[in-house]
């Protein structure tokens, strides 16, 4: 079992503290130094817009300053990572950001506002198409969302939850035996969440639909695939047993990927649009897979003189 070696995890801190943006550092203190969840939530506060919303290059590849709900959920990602409490400023105005937004006809969520492409962003991220891209928003973002608002309950009303909850449910029933990954990710945010109700109806649909599809080979993780990782992201998760080899699998690579300055890489990019703006969105993701790479694989045991 490959471990990730002391001075593979000091080179990795120096790439964060010396390149990333505060909210990694803080991140990372957080999970590897003892640092305290308010300093996680002082460097996500500039990140949130006087709506409730997120924006501002939190989410690299979406750089308007508008509020949108695909970069919000983001934001809640870090917020239940640090399992920050409900009653917290930052919380409750990003709820009431998905309460005003909330499109009651269709009961979904527009991923992007039309502002999206009045800045630099990725090529997948446009609003004229995005219906289409994200098959209506039936799912993505809509899954996730649903998730946060059984997290942090407070103040959702009781008919939104209990009707969306049922529609999203129903949804996921009707869904064919193959999943797209996003839209995996999607459920696994939501299935992680502990008050959902019949969130083993969740889990089993992901064994059924998206466990067939995950990446089996180092070969296969090199491409922007559906990864192991992304179905089992902590040893206590429910596919755990059953993605057993596949996870240890992907640990290996993952440790194998490091670069030469100690920052994972995205293994993606925008092409040839907007450039500059690429560069820097490029750093950024550095600094968050980094972070994220790390906790993960401290997770799971694989960093040496961690957790031992």
């Amino acid at each position: 079992m490959k471990k990730l070696t002391q001075s593979a995890f000091q080179s990795a801190r120096d790439f964060i503290m010396d390149h990333g943006r505060a909210l990694d550092q803080r991140r990372f203190e957080f999970h590897f130094e003892d640092g305290s969840a308010d300093a996680v939530l002082a460097a996500l506060t500039p990140y949130q817009n006087e709506d409730g919303g997120f924006a501002h290059s939190l989410e690299p590849d979406i750089r308007t300053p508008f509020s949108s709900a695909i970069v919000t959920t983001v934001g809640f990602q870090i917020l239940r990572e640090i399992r920050a409490p409900a009653s917290h400023i930052l919380v409750r105005k990003g709820i009431q950001y998905f309460i005003a937004t909330y499109q009651a006809s269709q009961q979904v969520w527009h991923i992007v506002p039309p502002e999206v492409d009045h800045a630099p962003h990725a090529p997948w991220w446009n609003y004229e198409n995005s219906a289409e891209t994200f098959s209506q928003f039936l799912v993505n973002p809509r899954a996730e969302i649903l998730g946060y608002l059984h997290e942090f309950s407070d103040g959702v009303p009781t008919k939104l939850l209990t009707t969306l909850t049922a529609t999203v449910l129903e949804h996921l029933d009707s869904l064919p035996d193959e999943m797209e990954m996003h839209d995996a990710l999607c459920f696994v945010r939501l299935a992680e969440t502990e008050t959902l109700p019949n969130r083993e109806k969740v889990w089993a649909k992901l064994a059924q639909a998206a466990v067939p599809d995950v990446a089996r080979n180092a070969e296969q993780l090199a491409g922007y695939v559906l990864k192991p990782l992304w179905l089992v992201p902590s040893p206590e998760s429910p596919l755990a047993a059953e993605l057993k080899d596949e996870v240890e699998m992907n640990l290996d690579f993952e440790i194998e990927q490091q670069g030469a300055d100690g920052s994972w890489v995205p293994n993606f990019s925008w092409g040839d649009q907007y450039p500059e703006a690429w560069r820097i969105a490029k750093r950024e993701w550095q600094s968050r897979f980094t972070v994220d790479t790390l906790k993960t694989l401290k997770d799971f045991g694989r960093i040496d003189q961690i957790g031992e």
